[in-house]
């Protein structure tokens, strides 16, 4: 889901406090720890939650909260600044890269340079113009500028940006750009330090090499698990074929002899990846653009043939951190998805064709639920109970629940690594049971 910059909330966190009047001492140090991430459209509260004067100067610790959790927490030192640096132009000048770096920790390794700033201090300023009055433009936009450095030259693709320490400083030579080192990385648990210099601030950041997405099977090592026409003559439909589960079920169809339709809300790019790898082995295979949570009716118009055959993969975030043990709008995020939103998409395919065969994708949580999984196991029972009903009051329709466990996924992926299960062993006798009608419904 797109999330908010964590450099974004200090920048607005400073501006705010320079408006609420803390602006006239200057800052001597800042530190920052991002613990949690912001969703667009989230509503976020900055609260001062701790004073400290020691020997006539004082500090400010101020927390940041959304949704009763705190999401980052700032600590604002007052003071002139202790030091003067000598900072100049790198021999290992870094550009500024039109895509995010892919980098291994490996290489990330004695990584140095100096990266300019991408805008110009002025337009940073413009951005924040309280927090810019009271640091200078050249901090602001130097603080702007770490987040380019993390997010897209080191780590880059797979970073977390988890915390800055900085102290302003004065320089002899100031240039609009960050001279960077990365310090000695901790390869098992990803973790990336680099110390910068650069607009007037000198100090540590600290990040994270994310866990990079999984990759799963190709269609030619799954080809081996199924025969070439085992389900041949049939249309099946992937709701969220694109990556995941959704990508191994689609994979395996189309290795089978099936006609596959792949949807994705967002990362069309994906979707067309898988479509052209399952073609290039020989199968057929087809995108279709589909949101969950709006009617499907309209949305599946465009398909020249009526699926005989669906898997229902649309997920909203599982994993997510909260303050309560229970969020009636977390539960009713969940309930849209695995509920309301199956139930549109049933009553569309029933609407071209009455024998249509489904598979609802539950899960072993329901009845071994983790701390912290209370609504999703709520929902996905709801959504067991919908498909009971549907065999009962919409035959010959079929829809075939499975309690999956937890697989190997983008989503199940961490940090430090779990051993899981690889999807396609689980998933191949859930398909030929789902294959297995409308012809058994016939028998």
């Amino acid at each position: 889901m797109p999330v908010v910059h964590g450099i974004h909330l200090l920048l607005w966190t400073l501006d705010e406090l320079a408006r609420a009047g803390f602006g006239q001492p200057p800052i001597r140090r800042l530190t920052a720890r991002f613990n949690r991430f912001v969703a667009v459209d989230e509503t976020v509260t900055l609260a001062l939650a701790k004073r400290n004067e020691i020997n006539s100067q004082f500090d400010l610790v101020l927390d940041l909260v959304a949704a009763g959790l705190t999401i980052a927490k700032i600590t604002v030192d007052f003071g002139a600044p202790v030091r003067t640096v000598q900072t100049a132009v790198s021999s290992n000048a870094v550009s500024i890269p039109t895509e995010p770096h892919n980098l291994t920790v490996e290489q990330m390794t004695g990584l140095s340079g100096r990266l300019p700033f991408a805008s110009e201090p002025e337009a940073v300023a413009a951005m924040f113009p309280a927090a810019s009055g009271w640091l200078g433009s050249c901090r602001v936009a130097a603080l702007a500028a770490s987040s380019l450095l993390v997010g897209m030259v080191c780590p880059g693709l797979h970073s977390i940006y988890r915390s800055l320490t900085v102290e302003t400083c004065g320089e002899l030579d100031l240039n609009d750009g960050l001279d960077f080192r990365v310090m000695p990385a901790d390869p098992r648990f990803r973790v990336v330090r680099l110390a910068i210099v650069g607009g007037g601030l000198a100090g540590t950041l600290e990040t994270l090499s994310r866990v990079p997405p999984v990759p799963q099977a190709s269609s030619h090592e799954l080809a081996e698990l199924v025969g070439p026409r085992e389900f041949s003559g049939s249309t099946a439909l992937v709701v969220g074929g694109s990556r995941g589960l959704g990508e191994v079920t689609a994979k395996l169809l189309a290795a089978g002899g099936a006609k596959v339709v792949i949807t994705y809300r967002v990362g069309s790019a994906e979707a067309e990846a898988v479509a052209r790898e399952i073609c290039a082995a020989g199968g057929t295979c087809t995108t279709l653009a589909y949101d969950a949570g709006k009617s499907a009716e309209s949305q599946l118009s465009t398909l020249e043939e009526a699926p005989t055959h669906a898997y229902y993969f649309a997920t909203p975030n599982i994993f997510r951190e909260q303050s309560t043990m229970f969020a009636r709008t977390r539960l009713d995020v969940f309930l849209d998805t695995y509920v309301d939103g199956f139930l549109r998409l049933a009553q569309a395919l029933r609407g071209r064709r009455n024998n249509v065969s489904l598979f609802y994708p539950s899960s072993v949580f329901v009845a071994q639920r983790p701390r912290g999984m209370t609504e999703y196991a709520m929902a996905k029972a709801a959504g067991e109970t919908l498909c009971s009903e549907m065999n009962l009051a919409w035959a010959p329709l079929h829809v075939t629940v499975e309690r999956l466990p937890r697989l190997l996924t983008d989503q199940t992926a961490s940090i430090i690594g779990a051993r899981l299960d690889t999807p396609a062993a689980c998933l191949l006798p859930a398909v030929r049971t789902v294959q297995s009608w409308p012809s058994q419904a016939t028998a």
